[in-house]
Protein backbone atom coordinates (compact mmCIF):
# COMPACT_ATOMS: atom_id res chain seq x y z
CA UNK A 1 0.00 0.00 0.00
CA UNK A 2 2.78 2.27 0.89
CA UNK A 3 4.44 1.56 -2.41
CA UNK A 4 1.55 2.36 -4.54
CA UNK A 5 1.28 5.47 -2.76
CA UNK A 6 4.42 6.28 -3.98
CA UNK A 7 3.99 5.24 -6.83
CA UNK A 8 0.99 7.67 -7.08
CA UNK A 9 2.58 10.57 -5.96
CA UNK A 10 5.81 10.17 -8.21
CA UNK A 11 3.41 9.98 -11.15
CA UNK A 12 1.47 13.27 -10.72
CA UNK A 13 4.63 15.03 -9.71
CA UNK A 14 5.69 13.92 -13.02
CA UNK A 15 2.73 14.91 -14.84
CA UNK A 16 2.75 18.22 -13.07
CA UNK A 17 6.47 18.64 -14.61
CA UNK A 18 5.12 17.43 -17.82
CA UNK A 19 2.66 20.27 -17.93
CA UNK A 20 5.47 22.84 -16.93
CA UNK A 21 7.49 21.63 -19.61
CA UNK A 22 4.59 21.81 -22.30
CA UNK A 23 4.13 25.72 -21.05
CA UNK A 24 7.65 26.57 -21.37
CA UNK A 25 8.18 24.84 -24.58
CA UNK A 26 4.61 26.14 -25.92
CA UNK A 27 4.09 29.64 -24.62
CA UNK A 28 7.57 30.48 -22.76
CA UNK A 29 8.31 31.19 -18.66
CA UNK A 30 9.10 34.60 -19.96
CA UNK A 31 5.87 35.09 -22.02
CA UNK A 32 4.21 34.44 -18.38
CA UNK A 33 6.23 36.33 -16.28
CA UNK A 34 5.22 39.26 -18.54
CA UNK A 35 1.47 38.71 -18.64
CA UNK A 36 1.59 38.20 -14.88
CA UNK A 37 3.68 41.71 -14.54
CA UNK A 38 0.87 43.44 -16.58
CA UNK A 39 -1.61 41.78 -14.99
CA UNK A 40 -4.60 44.05 -13.31
CA UNK A 41 -4.95 42.46 -10.08
CA UNK A 42 -7.91 44.92 -8.93
CA UNK A 43 -9.81 42.37 -11.05
CA UNK A 44 -8.18 39.40 -9.68
CA UNK A 45 -9.47 40.40 -6.58
CA UNK A 46 -12.94 40.44 -7.55
CA UNK A 47 -12.78 37.29 -8.99
CA UNK A 48 -11.34 35.99 -5.82
CA UNK A 49 -14.17 37.90 -4.15
CA UNK A 50 -16.91 36.65 -6.39
CA UNK A 51 -15.96 33.33 -5.40
CA UNK A 52 -16.17 33.93 -2.05
CA UNK A 53 -19.80 34.80 -2.70
CA UNK A 54 -20.55 31.90 -4.66
CA UNK A 55 -19.17 29.55 -2.02
CA UNK A 56 -21.19 31.17 0.75
CA UNK A 57 -25.08 30.73 -1.45
CA UNK A 58 -23.52 27.07 -1.91
CA UNK A 59 -22.89 26.32 1.08
CA UNK A 60 -26.70 28.08 1.56
CA UNK A 61 -28.36 25.87 -1.04
CA UNK A 62 -26.70 22.82 0.24
CA UNK A 63 -28.51 23.40 3.38
CA UNK A 64 -32.04 23.51 1.71
CA UNK A 65 -31.42 20.20 0.52
CA UNK A 66 -29.99 18.75 3.72
CA UNK A 67 -33.53 20.00 4.87
CA UNK A 68 -35.17 18.22 2.12
CA UNK A 69 -33.53 15.03 2.98
CA UNK A 70 -34.71 15.03 6.77
CA UNK A 71 -30.94 16.60 8.22
CA UNK A 72 -30.91 19.73 10.03
CA UNK A 73 -28.10 21.88 10.49
CA UNK A 74 -27.27 25.40 11.78
CA UNK A 75 -26.17 27.63 8.94
CA UNK A 76 -23.02 28.75 10.17
CA UNK A 77 -21.72 24.74 10.85
CA UNK A 78 -23.23 23.68 7.12
CA UNK A 79 -21.17 26.52 5.97
CA UNK A 80 -17.96 25.30 7.50
CA UNK A 81 -18.38 21.62 6.21
CA UNK A 82 -19.48 23.03 2.31
CA UNK A 83 -16.57 25.04 2.80
CA UNK A 84 -13.92 22.74 3.67
CA UNK A 85 -15.30 20.37 1.12
CA UNK A 86 -14.31 23.21 -1.51
CA UNK A 87 -11.30 23.73 0.08
CA UNK A 88 -10.41 20.06 -1.11
CA UNK A 89 -12.09 20.51 -4.24
CA UNK A 90 -10.24 23.03 -5.24
CA UNK A 91 -6.49 22.27 -3.57
CA UNK A 92 -6.24 18.71 -3.70
CA UNK A 93 -7.98 19.72 -7.71
CA UNK A 94 -11.17 16.82 -7.64
CA UNK A 95 -14.75 18.12 -7.10
CA UNK A 96 -15.65 14.02 -5.69
CA UNK A 97 -12.84 14.61 -3.63
CA UNK A 98 -15.08 17.71 -1.36
CA UNK A 99 -17.99 15.51 -1.79
CA UNK A 100 -16.22 12.53 -0.46
CA UNK A 101 -15.17 14.54 2.71
CA UNK A 102 -18.51 16.08 3.06
CA UNK A 103 -20.67 12.33 2.91
CA UNK A 104 -17.95 11.04 5.53
CA UNK A 105 -18.08 14.04 7.90
CA UNK A 106 -21.78 13.23 7.49
CA UNK A 107 -21.16 9.11 8.06
CA UNK A 108 -19.14 9.66 11.55
CA UNK A 109 -22.64 11.15 12.71
CA UNK A 110 -24.69 8.26 11.48
CA UNK A 111 -25.73 10.35 8.87
CA UNK A 112 -23.99 9.11 5.40
CA UNK A 113 -27.42 8.26 3.59
CA UNK A 114 -29.01 11.57 3.62
CA UNK A 115 -25.50 13.39 3.30
CA UNK A 116 -24.94 11.32 -0.16
CA UNK A 117 -28.47 12.32 -1.19
CA UNK A 118 -27.82 15.92 -0.30
CA UNK A 119 -24.18 16.05 -1.86
CA UNK A 120 -25.42 14.50 -5.01
CA UNK A 121 -28.40 16.62 -5.51
CA UNK A 122 -26.27 19.28 -4.67
CA UNK A 123 -23.95 18.38 -7.81
CA UNK A 124 -26.92 17.52 -9.85
CA UNK A 125 -27.98 21.07 -9.91
CA UNK A 126 -24.43 22.58 -10.59
CA UNK A 127 -24.20 19.79 -13.21
CA UNK A 128 -27.66 20.54 -14.93
CA UNK A 129 -27.28 24.53 -14.64
CA UNK A 130 -23.85 24.04 -16.39
CA UNK A 131 -25.34 21.95 -18.98
CA UNK A 132 -28.17 24.35 -20.04
CA UNK A 133 -25.63 27.10 -20.02
CA UNK A 134 -23.49 25.29 -22.77
CA UNK A 135 -26.98 24.19 -24.56
CA UNK A 136 -27.73 27.77 -25.08
CA UNK A 137 -24.07 28.81 -26.14
CA UNK A 138 -23.11 25.95 -28.23
CA UNK A 139 -24.83 26.91 -31.18
CA UNK A 140 -23.23 29.68 -31.46
CA UNK A 141 -19.44 27.85 -31.80
CA UNK A 142 -18.05 25.62 -34.49
CA UNK A 143 -18.75 22.35 -32.60
CA UNK A 144 -22.69 22.97 -32.21
CA UNK A 145 -23.53 19.44 -33.02
CA UNK A 146 -21.30 17.60 -31.06
CA UNK A 147 -21.36 19.92 -27.97
CA UNK A 148 -25.39 19.99 -27.97
CA UNK A 149 -25.66 16.33 -27.98
CA UNK A 150 -22.93 15.84 -24.89
CA UNK A 151 -24.57 17.81 -22.94
CA UNK A 152 -27.98 16.72 -23.94
CA UNK A 153 -27.00 13.59 -22.65
CA UNK A 154 -25.68 14.83 -19.66
CA UNK A 155 -28.52 16.42 -18.89
CA UNK A 156 -31.27 13.90 -19.81
CA UNK A 157 -28.92 10.73 -17.94
CA UNK A 158 -29.21 13.70 -14.60
CA UNK A 159 -32.83 13.49 -14.72
CA UNK A 160 -33.38 10.05 -15.26
CA UNK A 161 -31.55 9.20 -12.09
CA UNK A 162 -33.49 11.42 -9.82
CA UNK A 163 -36.91 11.49 -11.60
CA UNK A 164 -37.39 8.10 -13.06
CA UNK A 165 -38.82 5.10 -10.86
CA UNK A 166 -38.53 2.74 -13.63
CA UNK A 167 -34.56 3.33 -13.63
CA UNK A 168 -34.40 3.21 -9.88
CA UNK A 169 -36.72 -0.13 -9.49
CA UNK A 170 -34.23 -1.40 -12.18
CA UNK A 171 -30.62 -0.47 -10.63
CA UNK A 172 -32.31 -1.52 -6.92
CA UNK A 173 -32.39 -4.95 -8.18
CA UNK A 174 -28.59 -4.97 -7.73
CA UNK A 175 -28.15 -5.13 -4.21
CA UNK A 176 -30.02 -3.15 -1.09
CA UNK A 177 -27.51 -0.67 -0.86
CA UNK A 178 -27.80 0.47 -4.08
CA UNK A 179 -31.58 0.79 -3.24
CA UNK A 180 -30.99 3.20 -0.24
CA UNK A 181 -28.90 5.22 -2.65
CA UNK A 182 -31.25 5.16 -5.18
CA UNK A 183 -33.74 6.46 -2.83
CA UNK A 184 -31.55 9.06 -0.89
CA UNK A 185 -31.27 11.05 -4.44
CA UNK A 186 -35.11 10.24 -5.67
CA UNK A 187 -37.26 13.52 -6.39
CA UNK A 188 -41.13 12.53 -6.22
CA UNK A 189 -43.09 14.66 -8.69
CA UNK A 190 -45.90 14.39 -7.11
CA UNK A 191 -44.63 15.46 -3.32
CA UNK A 192 -44.81 19.62 -3.28
CA UNK A 193 -42.13 19.34 -0.36
CA UNK A 194 -39.89 18.15 -3.49
CA UNK A 195 -40.59 19.83 -6.58
CA UNK A 196 -40.34 23.20 -4.46
CA UNK A 197 -36.98 22.39 -3.00
CA UNK A 198 -35.54 21.40 -6.59
CA UNK A 199 -37.53 24.97 -7.72
CA UNK A 200 -34.97 26.51 -5.22
CA UNK A 201 -32.41 24.75 -5.46
CA UNK A 202 -32.41 25.58 -8.95
CA UNK A 203 -32.84 29.25 -8.85
CA UNK A 204 -30.33 29.32 -6.73
CA UNK A 205 -28.16 26.95 -8.80
CA UNK A 206 -27.95 29.72 -11.78
CA UNK A 207 -26.80 31.93 -9.55
CA UNK A 208 -23.83 30.51 -7.98
CA UNK A 209 -22.56 29.20 -11.56
CA UNK A 210 -22.91 32.67 -13.28
CA UNK A 211 -21.09 33.82 -10.04
CA UNK A 212 -18.61 30.99 -10.77
CA UNK A 213 -18.27 31.69 -14.54
CA UNK A 214 -17.77 35.11 -13.86
CA UNK A 215 -14.77 34.55 -11.37
CA UNK A 216 -13.12 33.14 -14.84
CA UNK A 217 -14.36 36.27 -16.99
CA UNK A 218 -12.49 38.58 -14.28
CA UNK A 219 -9.58 36.82 -14.64
CA UNK A 220 -9.47 37.14 -17.98
CA UNK A 221 -9.92 40.77 -17.73
CA UNK A 222 -7.07 40.90 -15.41
CA UNK A 223 -5.07 39.55 -17.91
CA UNK A 224 -6.64 41.80 -20.68
CA UNK A 225 -8.30 38.90 -23.30
CA UNK A 226 -11.88 39.84 -22.26
CA UNK A 227 -14.37 41.19 -24.53
CA UNK A 228 -17.88 40.94 -24.91
CA UNK A 229 -17.97 39.42 -28.35
CA UNK A 230 -16.51 36.41 -26.58
CA UNK A 231 -19.07 35.74 -23.65
CA UNK A 232 -20.64 33.17 -24.79
CA UNK A 233 -17.19 30.64 -24.91
CA UNK A 234 -17.11 30.82 -20.85
CA UNK A 235 -20.44 29.66 -20.71
CA UNK A 236 -19.61 26.34 -23.08
CA UNK A 237 -16.02 25.83 -21.81
CA UNK A 238 -16.18 26.37 -18.43
CA UNK A 239 -19.08 23.44 -17.91
CA UNK A 240 -15.80 21.19 -19.90
CA UNK A 241 -13.50 22.88 -16.79
CA UNK A 242 -16.19 21.62 -14.31
CA UNK A 243 -16.54 18.38 -15.21
CA UNK A 244 -12.66 17.77 -15.23
CA UNK A 245 -12.35 19.35 -12.16
CA UNK A 246 -14.51 16.09 -10.71
CA UNK A 247 -11.58 13.88 -11.51
CA UNK A 248 -8.17 14.27 -8.95
CA UNK A 249 -6.06 15.26 -11.43
CA UNK A 250 -2.14 16.71 -10.40
CA UNK A 251 -2.04 20.46 -10.10
CA UNK A 252 -1.91 22.32 -13.83
CA UNK A 253 -3.99 20.08 -15.57
CA UNK A 254 -7.44 21.67 -15.79
CA UNK A 255 -6.18 24.94 -16.55
CA UNK A 256 -3.73 23.45 -19.10
CA UNK A 257 -6.46 21.93 -20.68
CA UNK A 258 -9.04 24.32 -20.25
CA UNK A 259 -6.67 26.81 -21.73
CA UNK A 260 -5.69 24.75 -24.66
CA UNK A 261 -9.81 24.56 -25.72
CA UNK A 262 -10.08 28.59 -25.48
CA UNK A 263 -6.86 28.75 -27.42
CA UNK A 264 -8.97 26.05 -30.09
CA UNK A 265 -11.61 28.69 -30.33
CA UNK A 266 -9.56 31.59 -30.94
CA UNK A 267 -7.88 32.89 -27.49
CA UNK A 268 -4.21 33.23 -27.17
CA UNK A 269 -2.46 30.10 -26.16
CA UNK A 270 -0.60 31.74 -23.31
CA UNK A 271 -2.93 34.46 -21.94
CA UNK A 272 -6.18 31.48 -22.03
CA UNK A 273 -3.64 29.63 -20.00
CA UNK A 274 -2.80 31.72 -17.62
CA UNK A 275 -6.14 33.67 -17.10
CA UNK A 276 -7.31 29.40 -16.42
CA UNK A 277 -3.85 29.33 -13.45
CA UNK A 278 -5.22 32.84 -12.26
CA UNK A 279 -9.00 31.56 -12.15
CA UNK A 280 -7.62 27.89 -10.08
CA UNK A 281 -5.52 29.87 -7.92
CA UNK A 282 -9.09 32.15 -7.15
CA UNK A 283 -10.27 29.28 -6.09
CA UNK A 284 -7.67 28.15 -4.03
CA UNK A 285 -8.15 31.30 -2.25
CA UNK A 286 -11.51 31.98 -2.23
CA UNK A 287 -12.16 28.17 -0.37
CA UNK A 288 -8.81 28.46 1.52
CA UNK A 289 -10.78 29.42 4.62
CA UNK A 290 -11.96 25.33 4.83
CA UNK A 291 -8.76 24.66 5.57
CA UNK A 292 -8.77 26.46 8.71
CA UNK A 293 -12.61 25.27 9.69
CA UNK A 294 -10.82 21.58 9.04
CA UNK A 295 -8.52 22.38 11.60
CA UNK A 296 -11.14 23.66 13.88
CA UNK A 297 -12.63 20.80 14.37
CA UNK A 298 -15.77 18.26 14.03
CA UNK A 299 -19.14 19.95 12.69
CA UNK A 300 -22.67 19.39 14.77
CA UNK A 301 -25.53 18.30 13.64
CA UNK A 302 -28.94 18.51 15.29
Amino acid sequence: MKAKKIFLYALKLSITALVLWWIDRSIGFSTVVDTLSKTNFAFFAVAVFIYVVSIFIGALQWRIILKNRGLSMRVFETVKLYWTGMFFNNFVLGSLVGDSFKVAALYRQKKARQGFGATFLDRFAGLAVLSIFAIIGAPITNSAGILLLFWASILIALLLIIFSKRLGMLLSRLSPNVQKIISSVHIDRQNKADTNMLGKVFAVSVLIQSLRISSHIFCAAAVGIFTFDTLHYYFVIIPITALLMMIPLPFGVVPTISGAIFAAAGFSTGDATIMQFLATIAAVIGSSAGAVFFILGRTKIR
